[in-house]
């Protein structure tokens, strides 16, 4: 993969799942890159900056005169919250107003799938309609507009609309590490069944959005929204059925919910045309072992050092 070489790139939230993971990858691909990040790292890479501080941060940004701002940083706990909605645009407000000041030219945002909330058709393109229902989706619909007011000041803007990302390493609450902690910690699996049939859901790979962040940055677009996942969707009863044979239980138990799910697909047709994005890993038995057999042998070091 070919972008600007000898640019450099700052990440916001570096200390996170998606955040780390590249910070490894542009470091592989020996990219001058910094990370910061308002919580405490174990990565003596990761500087500890507030982006609270539009004053600490706007000196940051001067010191360093960064081709490249990638904004990843957010807060993610207590998705309802009002405090995440407050936080998470004020410190992309500070930010941006930071970028203006030390005349960044180039700012990548990374949005959620969550932006659209329930489908009205799939798969959900760009122009699906935007209905956020949590604070934390609310938040990055808001930040986005932040980013479309501030393309009149000479940045360009590239916003990435990440569906749900899996991957090792990740947040025990999503649904893989949720399903294998229930084969691991209590022998079974237990999947719902809706009204309209077993969710649908359309995850991208940790390594698959690195890989989009990094074709961002070869954007010659001024402003451009893209969603990003795998587009190849999976259902919960498929992973569930992975999770099976690669634990050796007997069955999973199916729940009947009595109500609508949303299923979650996505085109990624403009991704693929505009910043030629490739997705290579889907969720699949093989993907799942390595992951499954780390945290299976986690699990058993824990008991054996309990008794």
């Amino acid at each position: 993969m070919v972008i600007y070489k000898k640019k450099k790139i700052l990440v916001t939230g570096a200390s996170g799942f998606i955040g780390s993971n590249l910070l490894k990858s542009l470091n592989r691909k020996k990219f001058l890159v910094s990370g910061i990040s308002n919580s405490h790292s174990d990565n003596y890479s990761v500087k500890p900056l507030s982006l609270f501080s539009k004053k600490k941060i706007t000196k940051y940004l001067h010191e360093h005169d960064f081709d490249f701002v990638i904004h990843l940083g957010a807060s993610v706990e207590e998705y309802d919250s009002v405090d995440i909605l407050k936080n998470n645009c004020q410190t992309t407000l500070n930010l941006l107003n930071a970028c203006v000041d030390a005349k960044i030219k180039n700012f990548i945002y990374a949005s959620s799938h969550t932006v659209y909330g329930l489908s009205h058709y799939l798969p959900i393109d760009e122009n699906h309609t935007l209905n956020p229902t949590t604070n934390y989706s609310l938040s990055k619909l808001i930040n986005e507009n932040f980013c479309k007011l501030f393309s009149k000041h000479d940045i360009n803007f590239t916003i990435l609309r990440i569906s749900s990302v899996f991957g090792i390493g990740q947040n025990e609450n999503f649904v893989i590490p949720t399903l294998m902690n229930s084969c691991i910690l209590r022998n079974e699996l237990v999947v719902h069944q809706y009204n309209n049939g077993f969710q649908i859901m359309d995850l991208v790979h940790v390594d698959d959005v690195c890989s989009s962040i990094e074709l961002a940055c070869n954007s010659k677009h001024k402003f451009g929204i893209y969603n990003i996942s795998s587009g190849k969707p999976v259902t919960a009863l498929q992973i569930a059925k992975y999770l099976k044979d690669l634990s050796n239980l007997d069955s999973i138990k199916i729940k009947k919910i009595k109500k609508n799910t949303s299923h979650f697909v996505y085109d990624i047709s403009k991704a693929r045309r505009e910043l030629k994005f490739k997705p290579k890993i889907q969720v699949s038995k093989k993907i799942l072992k390595p992951w499954f057999d780390k945290k299976n042998m986690s699990s058993k070091i824990r008991k054996e050092k309990f008794f």
